[in-house]
């Protein structure tokens, strides 16, 4: 079994070939060549966490796998992160493990890629500015991969606290060699963005129609829980929404869900995967002024393609720790 820290994880995936990776991963999904259930959550409040399990299966890469995420509030009074993740691969012949690596990274990346390809095959070709909403960890994963897949000049910033924007800023200007700019409002990093992230924990919505130009395309990742949303119901109803997964959507996204409940959309609205637009079985974009939403819950597919990713590189360079067990 090989182990792979997430220093290693790190050192073995770059955008490009990660985004051609999850656009396989997304049309065997699509096409009924993946299985994959509904992540299983399991609540343990008398300890104050929860622990996730997200396995799936890709025939057509033959990559059989499992993430498995904890969540345990008091973490940071430890100095440990309150979110902590390990994927596990297993060969599709015989069921023996052959990897567990670190999965906090591949959460990250693999999200913030599946952005960059929904973006791709969405937005308008010209995307000089890009809003974005949120200054954590998804936030720079999805700066540093969406500055790969499309030319922009500038990216504002908004995040509640000016402190953590100011500081993104001062860490990516200088990778990602375009101009940052931390806003002081949600509205004014959506206004008259071209390209929209929005990447909160927000409860409630935090992005108003009313700010949107016509053309713009949004990545929707926060809030998936069913009792929370980023994206007003007014936007739903206006954008063209694609979705990961339909059922994945349908049992856990607020955005959805909320905007079903209070009567702006049908259920028809959220159902076209972004898996069949890949495949040429559902159109994505189809004039320059509609707004495209693409609402990632994140799905266990995409993890075990991208695991499969780095333990193919991991074997290719000599990287990471055989252990027995």
């Amino acid at each position: 079994m090989l182990v792979l820290s997430e220093k290693a994880v790190q050192g073995l995936l770059s955008v490009e070939e990660l985004v051609g990776t999850l656009e396989r991963a997304h049309i065997q999904f699509s096409t009924g060549n993946a299985v994959m259930p509904v992540r299983l959550v399991v609540p343990l409040p008398q300890i104050k966490g929860r622990i996730t399990s997200m396995p799936a299966y890709l025939s057509g890469d033959r990559a059989l796998g499992m993430k498995v995420v904890t969540y345990f509030r008091e973490n940071p009074t430890q100095g440990l992160p309150a979110i902590l993740a390990t994927v596990m691969l297993y060969s599709p012949e015989t069921g023996k493990i052959l990897a567990i690596m670190d999965g906090g990274f591949i959460t990250a990346v693999r999200t913030a890629c599946a952005s960059a390809m929904a973006t791709k095959i969405l937005a308008n070709p010209e995307t000089p500015v890009m809003g974005v909403l949120g200054a954590g960890v998804q936030s720079a994963a999805h700066i540093r991969a969406l500055c790969r897949v499309r030319a922009m000049k500038s990216i504002k910033l908004y995040s509640p606290s000016g402190n953590s924007a100011r500081r993104l800023k001062e860490e990516l200007e200088p990778e990602v060699k375009i101009k940052i700019e931390p806003v002081k409002t949600a509205e004014e990093a959506a206004r008259g963005a071209d390209l929209l992230v929005t990447a909160t924990t927000a409860p409630e919505p935090i992005l108003n129609s009313s700010w949107l130009k016509p053309g713009a395309h949004i990545n929707a990742i926060g809030s998936h829980r069913p009792d929370l949303r980023e994206i007003d119901a007014v936007t739903m109803k206006r954008a063209k929404v694609f979705v990961d997964s339909r059922e994945a959507t349908m049992a856990e996204c607020g955005d959805v869900l909320l905007a079903i409940k209070e009567g702006a959309i049908a259920e028809r609205h959220a159902s076209v995967e972004i898996g069949e637009v890949l495949a040429g079985k559902k159109p994505g974009r189809t004039t320059p002024e509609e707004i495209t939403l693409y609402k990632s819950v994140g799905i266990a597919v995409q993890d075990v393609a991208t695991a499969q990713l780095v333990y193919q590189k991991a074997l290719e360079k000599k990287v990471g720790t055989d252990v027995e067990i």
